[in-house]
C-alpha cells in the first residue's frame, strides 16, 4: 500500500496539515516541524523530522508509546506486525510511515467532508 497517494504528495497543504495533526498527537512541548517550502522535499522533510520523535518515544515507554498508536489509531495488526517481523532500525522506519499515513489520511478526510461542505 502506497504511503501517500501520488495526487496529494507533493500538496504542502495537506502535508503542513499533516505535520499539525501529528504535533497535536504527540502532544510534545516545543515539537514543530520545519519545511523548507519545496514540494518535492516535503514529505521526506517531515518523515525525516518524526523519525527521532518515535524512536524516542518507542524506546522510553513502550506503553506510553501504544496508547500514542491508540489515539492516532494505528491498526494494531500492523504495529504487532512491525514488531515481529522488523529489526530496530526498521521498526522505527515502518512506524514513521504507519503514523504518517494514518495521519495523513485523517488529513485528506477532513478536507474532502471540508470541501463537499462547501459546494452545497
Amino acid at each position: 500500500m502506497e504511503l501517500i497517494p501520488e495526487k496529494y504528495r507533493y500538496d504542502l497543504e495537506i502535508i503542513r496539515g499533516t505535520a499539525e495533526q501529528i504535533i497535536r498527537d504527540f502532544n510534545i512541548d516545543g515539537f514543530e516541524i520545519i519545511f523548507s517550502g519545496n514540494p518535492h522535499n516535503a514529505f521526506e522533510e517531515l518523515k525525516t523530522q518524526i523519525k527521532p520523535v518515535i524512536k524516542k518515544q518507542f524506546t522510553d515507554d513502550k506503553s506510553a508509546f501504544q496508547s500514542l498508536l491508540y489515539r492516532i489509531d494505528i491498526n494494531e495488526k500492523d504495529y504487532k506486525h512491525a514488531l515481529a517481523s522488523l529489526t530496530s532500525p526498521e521498526v522505527e522506519e515502518k512506524l514513521s510511515e504507519l503514523i504518517i499515513r494514518r495521519e495523513f489520511q485523517k488529513v485528506i478526510t477532513r478536507k474532502y467532508f471540508s470541501d463537499t461542505k462547501k459546494e452545497k
